[in-house]
């Protein structure tokens, strides 16, 4: 699947979220907050990893994995 520009989370209606493909760039709200949408919990719960908490993270890929295995459980 081809991954789109990033767009506004808040905008998507919640029965729509489990559509969007993990990797997408996301924001909520504002255009220079953007991060990772990893995807949505059975609770409804939406994971994403922001690029500042990603930034500040040793072990990036170890973060964005461990956050994509919260997301998939």
């Amino acid at each position: 699947m081809k991954f789109t520009q990033a767009f506004d989370i808040w905008a998507v209606p919640h029965a729509l979220l489990k559509h969007i493909q993990p990797g997408q760039w996301v924001y909520a709200g504002n255009k220079g907050d953007k991060g990772r949408f990893l995807g949505v919990k059975a609770s409804g719960t939406v994971v994403v990893a922001w690029h500042g908490n990603t930034k500040a993270q040793a072990d990036k890929a170890g973060y964005i994995k461990t956050l994509r295995s919260y997301a998939k459980a």
